[in-house]
């Protein structure tokens, strides 16, 4: 059976190899495949697997005359429409755990395509559900249902006794003969009952749907700097496709981190979505404080990510407060009312006191030794090359930034005495890190007493205590990390010195490449602190690179390595690291720098 061939990047600046198509409060997913370009496939993600090693994939095919054929697709916020001449399928989903599917001339088949070269060994079974479709079940995957709604359904599914499997399923939409179009629905769900849709409406009404719940989550942000218009329609768009409704573990609406790859909401990733939504301050607090809907009110600790099906064990740093207070200096704090305040204030001070009583360092204050660089955030920098546990100038200036935010809230609750406490110990532990972690160039982890030697660009985050710096640390840092050959680059800072020999652009996160987080917090750290030219410098340099390349977190600035002159090996693709798929942390890093940072 020949392959349908996709034209793709025909119509639109991307095509969907990276970045899926999807929809708000939905679970599907229609994306292209790396590797056989023009085959587009179609998943879910509440199941939590990577596209590399699921069992639960469909390649969808375009029919003429029964036939399989080249098309062209065109993707936007309302639907996805393919064409084959005058011939065309289009796909639009609902925030109501189905999609719809409707074509002219033409007809269009599921097939169930495991990753992992399985063919259809997901699929458990099939049933008529009389008027309302077949029903197909897969298992830990959950099920699908197939309606009918103009025209016909085609399902072929041979089962094999011998190996105990389906040998093929293939789920085919026919034309009605008289009309010469079909419509129908795929219903997606866990137990036996069909999640409440309601009557079918109009397609056309469902693509006005999509297309009006798009410029109405577009508003929550604020605009950004003249010439990054497209590309904030394009980061906005994946932050709004990626978030997903209350469902199995999750309690509220949340942003992943991807959808094909690592779906997850991260816990610290939360309040960095937050950031850039200005224009719904009620939103960016729910998202701020959303993660604390997990905390454990023994200790305090709160989970690092999420998925549908549990919070993983890892935890993530205490970025709450480094997001707020960056909100707050934008455009104050009367949206926190006292009731919120005296609600929220004590959750805060439990994460803080999770951190200076489970992570402490054992010197009598709130000094921390973190076990983990996820702790940090910087999974694989080179200031952890001498092991755990480590005294991280970065999670305490996290925590600085944090205890700041209790201080602010209790003071709002008008529990002005805790408030003080609060300041007192926030200002106690600035001191510290001054005095014993900055070592004249840049702010040192420790391990056992002795000072890391690194050069990773994680030793300048603290300067988003700003101002709370002395201005001669303010100068230091801003002067390094804008040094020419050494972590800035024509796209952005490297995270990690050209000049180290540690440097990596392959399957790594932070050391090397040109991250999104990093930028952010490194720009934003150097406005807080009075820098606002070199904060524009970096702001434009990364959010020029994004505009051409799209929302990946991390890029490689040179396809050599400067030290040596050797040529830098090709990350392999796709891969679920920094350098594949499109990520909200990329998109909403982008929006906080153009849109605060940039012309500010």
């Amino acid at each position: 059976m020949s392959k349908s061939q996709v034209k793709f990047g025909t119509h639109e600046k991307f095509p969907l190899i990276r970045a899926p198509f999807a929809r708000r409060g939905s679970v599907y997913y229609v994306y292209e495949d790396f590797y056989k370009h023009g085959q587009l496939k179609f998943g879910m993600a509440k199941h939590a697997e990577m596209i590399s090693g699921t069992d639960f994939l469909f390649d969808i095919e375009f029919l003429a005359n029964g036939i399989p054929v080249p098309y062209e697709y065109y993707a936007d916020e309302g639907s996805i429409k393919l064409t084959h001449g005058y011939r065309w399928v289009e796909i639009a989903i609902t925030d109501r755990q189905h999609l719809r599917v409707r074509g002219y001339e033409a007809g269009v088949r599921f097939t169930l395509n495991s990753s992992n070269g399985n063919g259809a060994r997901a699929l458990r079974g099939t049933r008529s559900l009389k008027d309302v479709g077949w029903e197909t079940e897969f298992g830990k995957y959950g099920k699908l249902n197939f309606v009918p709604i103009v025209g016909s359904l085609h399902i072929e599914s041979p089962y094999s006794y011998e190996k105990g499997v389906y040998e093929r399923a293939e789920f085919e939409f026919i034309a009605d003969a008289k009309t010469r179009t079909f419509d129908g629905a795929i219903h997606e769900y866990d137990g036996d009952e069909l999640y409440p849709f309601g009557e079918y409406e109009p397609f056309d009404k469902l693509v006005a749907d999509n297309k009006a719940d798009f410029a109405e989550f577009k508003a929550k942000y604020r605009k950004v700097a003249k010439g990054y218009e497209q590309a904030a329609d394009y980061a906005i768009y994946t932050v709004w496709s990626y978030r997903i409704n209350p469902r199995g573990y999750i309690k509220s609406p949340a942003i992943m981190f991807s959808l094909q790859w690592a779906i997850v909401a991260a816990s610290w990733q939360q309040s960095y979505n937050a950031m850039p939504m200005q224009r719904d301050l009620k939103e960016a607090w729910r998202q701020i404080c959303l993660m604390f809907d997990y905390q454990d009110e023994r200790t305090g600790r709160v989970d690092g990510m999420l998925a549908f099906t549990g919070a993983a064990a890892s935890m993530q740093p205490p970025f709450q407060g480094f997001a707020l207070e960056f909100i707050l200096r934008n455009v104050g704090d009367d949206f926190i009312s006292a009731e919120e305040a005296a609600k929220m204030y004590p959750k805060f001070a439990r994460w803080v006191n999770y951190w200076t009583t489970y992570r402490n360092a054992g010197r009598g204050d709130d000094v921390t030794a973190i076990f983990s660089p996820h702790e940090s955030g910087w999974d694989d920098a080179s200031n952890f090359q001498d092991g755990f546990p480590a005294n991280d100038p970065n999670n305490l200036t996290f925590l600085v930034l944090l205890m700041e935010c209790v201080a602010l809230l209790a003071k709002k609750a008008g529990d002005i005495a805790v408030s003080d406490e609060w300041y007192a110990r926030a200002n106690k532990l600035t001191q510290t890190i001054i005095d014993e972690f900055w070592d004249g160039e840049k702010f040192a982890t420790m391990v056992k007493g002795k000072r890391v030697d690194s050069m990773s660009l994680a030793d300048f985050q603290p300067i988003i205590l700003g101002k709370r710096l002395p201005q001669h640390i303010i100068d230091k840092v801003a002067e390094r990390v804008l040094a020419p050959g050494e972590w800035l680059t024509e796209i952005g800072l490297a995270s990690e010195s050209m000049k180290s020999p540690l440097v990596t652009f392959g399957i790594s996160f932070v050391c090397g490449r040109v991250v999104a987080p990093q930028n952010m917090i490194i720009a934003v750290g150097l406005q807080a602190a009075g820098k606002q030219k070199e904060a524009e410098i970096i702001a434009r340099l990364f959010c020029d690179n994004v505009k051409e390349k799209g929302m990946i977190l991390g890029f490689a600035p040179y396809d050599h390595f400067p030290l040596t002159g050797e040529p830098a090996p090709d990350q392999p693709m796709p891969f679920a690291t920094d350098g594949w798929p499109w990520t909200t942390w990329c998109a909403n890093g982008f929006l906080t720098l153009a849109s605060s940072v940039i012309d500010a």
